[in-house]
């Protein structure tokens, strides 16, 4: 998620600033705007270089990473020790030089005065909005152990279905790669052979043979410009999904793609409804808490449909009533969001929630992966398949060339 730098005036006119995280600078204002902030200005933060720099790709922090730094955390306050040496304990033990950095600062700024939670809102690239809102109910309560020992299971669920998701493309990835690897192999060295054949008798040659050789020949002779076309196009392609109507658009086709729009969905709603309980279970409001699980789904469909959600609730509106009309989640949902708020026990209804998207996420998965490999293999052999064709096509007429 992208970080934006602010300049802004409180209700006093006194100028604030900050680094703030958001799905695009509208939900960025739109936070600060709840916060009685009035933005100046605002621009998305670039990462900066440091080091690792120049030449070398800077280690990211992973969320294996943040799993193991929230346990130790988490154990640490629990034994009682303060705050500022659990976390010089942490960065001088954490291996991740952007981890160890960002643990050494936020130490430092808690022994200037700082509250825990403000000085993980300065790392917002590390520090997730879900982290620090969890951070935050914690120092409230005086369970800041509980909710960091809540966000390593958040971190850890994530990076389980991360690894689910990962696990199912492989196979499709590697036959990918190998279909554009053959058709490669065979544009570049067996098709020209065949050329020349069929280009020393003046055979006449069909088609399907013609688009091949003329497809030879531009891989052959411009390959540099057939690579640099589909870099540029990428390379457009991400500035463009990076804007907010390119954001938006992918977002909504992701929902609809074949095969993969159920399982995109699926994974929002388990990533919302296990962020929401996470949040309610930690005492936060359950408005500020639907709003920051919002922004973890990934997609911004049910960012905007949670958006009108908060809007109608403060209307007087049930909270499951403008989810069911959104269209975006299955009744089931809807109708157990709407049992935990007659109950009041809302927080064991959207773990069950998460449960069962789990568990059908798995499932979901296992199925894609099994009707993936048949289907690539299918489009493999149809690609190797026209190729051969096309270059054999002229040999069924080549003993009628040669008598003439």
């Amino acid at each position: 998620m992208p970080s934006y730098q602010y300049v802004a005036r409180d209700r006093s006119g006194k100028q604030v600033q900050g680094t703030l995280a958001g799905t695009d600078e509208r939900a960025v204002r739109e936070q600060l705007r709840r916060k009685d902030l009035f933005v100046t200005s605002i621009s998305e933060q670039r990462q900066s270089a440091g080091p690792g720099a120049g030449g070398f790709r800077r280690r990211k922090v992973s969320l294996n990473d943040m799993v193991v730094m929230s346990r130790q955390l988490a154990t640490l306050v629990h034994a009682g020790l303060p705050l500022v040496d659990c976390l010089h304990t942490l960065a001088a033990q954490t291996q991740n030089h952007l981890l160890k950095q960002a643990l050494t600062e936020v130490r430092n700024d808690v022994l200037a005065g700082s509250t825990f939670t403000d000085a993980l809102a300065k790392h917002p690239r590390i520090f997730s909005e879900l982290y620090q809102a969890l951070a935050r109910a914690g120092e409230v309560a005086g369970a800041l152990d509980e909710t960091l020992h809540v966000a390593a299971e958040q971190l850890d669920k994530e990076q389980e279905l991360r690894e689910k998701v990962k696990a199912a493309f492989v196979y499709p990835m590697a036959v990918i790669i190998t279909a554009v690897g053959v058709v490669f192999f065979l544009l570049t060295f067996v098709v020209p052979v065949f050329a020349n054949v069929y280009e020393q008798f003046h055979a006449k040659l069909p088609a399907p043979t013609l688009l091949l050789v003329s497809i030879s020949k531009l891989v052959r002779g411009y390959w540099y410009l057939v690579a640099a076309g589909g870099f540029v196009g990428w390379k457009a392609y991400k500035r463009w999904s990076q804007t907010e109507k390119g954001r938006r658009t992918v977002d909504r086709i992701k929902l609809r793609l074949p095969l993969l729009g159920p399982l995109n969905r699926k994974i929002a709603i388990a990533r919302l409804t296990r962020t929401f309980s996470a949040m309610v279970s930690a005492g936060v409001p359950i408005l500020s808490g639907l709003q920051t699980s919002a922004r973890v789904t990934g997609n911004t469909v049910f960012t905007d449909v949670i958006a009108d959600t908060v809007q109608k609730v403060n209307e007087g509106v049930r909270l499951s009533v403008p989810l069911e009309q959104s269209g975006q989640f299955p009744s089931m949902v809807t109708r157990m969001i709407a049992a935990g708020e007659e109950s009041g026990n809302m927080d064991e209804m959207l773990r069950q929630i998460t449960t069962f998207y789990d568990r059908d996420i798995e499932y979901a998965v296992q199925r894609l992966t099994r009707m993936l490999e048949p289907l690539l293999t299918v489009v493999l052999g149809v690609i190797v398949g026209f190729v051969l064709l096309a270059l054999y096509m002229p040999i069924f007429n080549l003993s009628k060339v040669i008598h003439r």
